[in-house]
């Protein structure tokens, strides 16, 4: 199979696809989201446990985010590639959503960013989905 760089080329492959009841799963990726940024911050707050566990949980969070909003559109994804490229094709190139957003996710993915960076880039992913699928 080819190099799968493209929205296109991701709705050609068996790694993103059109599920009518993608919808019906935003209530659980939403409440996944918080939960996981709850933790986080109370992570965070406390000082204990593994600050590493921060950024575990702030990159869940957001990852919950990016499938809420591409489940939105009424479509799944087997691939994480497809995923983050579906988001983009779908929020990003229209304005809805900063890249911003994506870069952040992936580099929370690379454990690349302090724990709080990734804290802070997760609550900011959450408020925006939240504001995203409300309008």
């Amino acid at each position: 199979m080819a190099i799968i760089n493209t929205l296109q080329k991701c709705l050609d492959s068996p790694y993103l696809f059109k599920d009518d009841q993608a919808p019906e799963k935003i209530p659980a990726l939403l409440a996944k989201a918080a939960d996981r940024l709850e933790a986080a911050a109370n992570l965070q707050a406390t000082g204990q446990g593994d600050p590493a566990d921060i950024s575990f949980l702030s990159y869940e969070a957001m990852f919950s985010c990016l499938r809420a909003l591409v489940y939105q559109k009424g479509y799944r994804e087997a691939g994480l590639r497809c995923l983050m490229l579906a988001c983009e094709g779908l929020y990003v190139r229209p304005g809805l959503l900063d890249a911003s957003f994506i870069v952040a996710f992936e580099r929370a993915q690379g454990l690349k960013t302090p724990p709080a960076e990734n804290l802070a880039a997760a609550s900011a992913f959450v408020k925006r989905t939240l504001e995203i699928l409300s309008a």
